[in-house]
């Protein structure tokens, strides 16, 4: 029975476990509600499980080469992989490229393109990385081809272990690739923890924080030609798997990423266990049967087409959906993603990879590609932009901006023009720019000289003083950006700016997060020693509708004009997050124990109970997400500072 189950012949649990590792994944990235969480919060896990079970099935694949023939094929090998791989990818594509004109907005629609294109040279994961690295990144549930991300590693591997085979088996042994492959995976593994607690979002997408998964399936492949009998048979064999499989259930049910430390140690148990399913699942056990049932099997031969549909599909839907997604919603995403990947894998993927012929194979996959890459170049380029969905909600927007993209960058303009030696952006959110590091704003005259430290908010701030600058006649505005995550070294810069030695008045204004408190201690300790005036802005109001849209987008969007816009400053305090509120009096609390002056950024947004501005007099927008000011907000808000008597004297004595 043990020679048996390890023959090389087709075990079909193999197909069983992917259908678990691709049902895990599908469920994840759903966002099922449940109990204030998600249902399988750790189902991203399913994708390591793809990891190693690539790596021992390749790696099987390589090694019979080898004991047949003598040599590793790296001609043919490629050839398996596009075969594999391609036809596939470039289906899933050709359907997203009508569906993204119809529901994306242009600067959406860019980033698609993009994204096509990185996918396309599977270097994708480096372009999630940094384009969700970027501040105020849309979420990455809204990107269609973000999880290209895990093929794109794949493809990085394997452009390096097969080589790497060849060169081991043609100066060493079966022995020598063991150790040669054991001593990568811990070296992978050690790097991947380390790099994981050192930068998490880049491990994330890091191949070489992947690679020990793929080589602990390698090294399970090597162990199979050696050792065929090891630990078969007795207790551990029938014990092994359901408690592998137990592992397994209670990580995707238990763990959260942004609560663990992935890749990394942490993943390890998921790792073992996959290997312990492939070494030990026999024909006889209950688990095996199960793995080997007929639908089972079904969505294991279908995972790669299950696994490249549902996410692109996923993501037209919440863009396309106004508000959360109701569970009825979800059901249909699912039913799509089932009938796209079956009609793909009938008479696409499976045509293409057993019974094409080359040459037609390689005519048709290069007249997909034709398509792909001339209509990104289209929309990069700029000649496509005006999309669908811009067209349809032109005449319901009116004078608004419909891509809030565009108006993010709007409200970066004051202090680009600052700085015309530099291209200020949102990334001007996360370090201070050259010309707040080092140039003197403030000139000789005899006014208050105020200082704006924080990070994106403390330039809406900013944008509110200067756009209302007659307003405020007796005041001049410098800003320099401390992000959360780097207050020490941002005080520490900050001491040494000529805005710094020449203010009188030092105005905190950021957003403050649940490291708030710690994060006001020490600057409040930095800066109360210096004599200067100190002066905390409570926290912007937020809101939230549930959903992709803000609130602006979701209800001109979900009254489709029948209510007059400005009905919405009547209804917004309902959608107000309570943590607004809560927070503001926390932050007026530690400004009294501090004895430094408290101004409300929230009451200039809600100057009463009973409404809240997020739309202006004129019907603009004032918020282009859920907390941020468009400029024309900024103005609005800046004349209400203005109004409150912010920086006079006399608020100061009242306060």
């Amino acid at each position: 029975m043990a020679s048996q189950h390890h023959s090389l012949a087709y075990r079909p649990e193999i197909d069983g476990l992917r259908a678990i590792a691709v049902l895990s994944v599908i469920v994840y990235h759903l966002k099922i509600p449940i109990g204030g969480g998600s249902l399988l919060p750790g189902g991203f896990l399913g994708v390591d499980l793809f990891f190693v079970l690539s790596g021992f099935l390749i790696t099987q694949i390589l090694i019979r080469e080898f004991e047949s023939t003598g040599r590793i094929s790296i001609a043919d090998f490629y050839w398996r992989r596009a075969k594999r791989i391609l036809p596939p990818l470039l289906l899933v594509m050709l359907a997203s490229l009508p569906a993204a004109w119809m529901i994306l907005l242009p600067s959406e629609l860019d980033r698609f393109a993009l994204s096509l294109l990185s996918a396309l040279g599977f270097v994708s994961n480096f372009f999630w990385f940094f384009e969700l690295s970027e501040y105020g990144a849309q979420s990455g549930l809204l990107q269609p081809f973000l999880h290209t991300w895990s093929l794109a590693i794949e493809e990085q591997f394997y452009l390096i272990f097969p080589p790497l085979l060849i060169i081991l088996f043609k100066f060493g042994t079966v022995r020598t690739v063991f150790w040669v492959v054991s001593v990568g995976l811990v070296l992978s593994l050690v790097a991947a923890e380390g790099l994981t607690r050192f930068h998490p979002a880049f491990s994330f997408y890091a191949p070489t924080s992947r690679a020990w998964e793929m080589l602990a399936g390698a090294l399970l492949a090597i162990l199979r030609l050696k050792r065929p009998e090891a630990l078969i048979g007795g207790v551990i064999e029938r014990v092994a798997p359901p408690l592998a499989f137990m592992v397994f259930g209670v990580s995707i049910a238990t763990l959260h990423l942004s609560k663990i430390s992935h890749p990394g140690f942490v993943t390890l148990p998921v790792v073992i266990a996959t290997c312990a399913l492939l070494w030990f699942l026999t024909p006889h056990q209950p688990l095996t049967r199960l793995l080997s049932s007929k639908p089972m099997v079904e969505i294991g031969k279908l995972s790669y087409s299950l696994y490249l549909w549902h996410f692109p599909i996923f993501a037209f839907g919440r863009l396309s959906t106004v508000g959360s997604p109701t569970l009825s919603e979800m059901g249909i995403w699912v039913a799509a993603t089932y009938g796209a990947s079956y009609l793909g894998y009938r008479f696409i993927e499976r045509p293409f990879r057993f019974s094409m012929p080359p040459m037609r194979f390689a005519t048709i996959c290069g007249a997909a590609l034709l398509p792909i890459i001339g209509g990104a170049a289209l929309v990069t380029s700029g000649t496509l932009q005006q999309t669908s969905k811009m067209q349809s909600l032109a005449e319901l927007y009116g004078e608004n901006e419909i891509d809030n993209k565009m108006l993010a960058q709007a409200s970066w303009s004051l202090l680009d023009a600052l700085s015309p030696d530099e291209d200020i952006g949102s990334w001007n959110a996360l370090r201070p720019s050259q010309h707040e590091l080092n140039d003197l704003w403030f000139s000789d005259a005899p006014t208050r000289k105020v200082l704006l430290i924080g990070d994106s908010h403390s330039k809406d701030v900013y944008n509110a003083l200067t756009l209302n600058a007659d307003l405020f006649p007796d005041i001049e505005v410098a800003r320099f950006n401390i992000h959360r995550k780097s207050v020490p070294e941002g005080l520490e810069q900050l001491r040494n700016t000529p805005n710094f030695s020449k203010s009188d008045t030092i105005v905190i204004a950021s957003r403050y997060y649940r490291e708030y408190a710690t994060s006001l201690e020490r600057m409040l300790s930095t800066l109360v020693p210096t004599g200067k005036k100190i002066i905390i802005l409570g926290p912007s109001a937020e809101f939230e509708a549930g959903g992709s849209q803000p609130l602006f987008d979701w209800f001109i969007q979900k009254s489709t004009g029948s209510s007059p816009i400005h009905t919405l400053n009547r209804i917004a305090p309902k959608y107000e997050r309570p943590s607004s509120k809560s927070l503001e009096e926390r932050i007026r609390l530690v400004s009294k124990n501090a004895n430094v002056q408290f101004l409300s950024r929230r009451d200039l947004i809600c100057p009463t109970l009973k409404e809240c501005t997020l739309v202006t007099p004129k019907g603009l927008k004032t918020m282009y997400d859920d907390t941020h000011w468009t400029l024309q907000g900024a103005q609005l808000f800046g004349q209400r500072a203005a109004e409150a008597g912010w920086f006079s004297e006399r608020l100061a004595i009242r306060d």
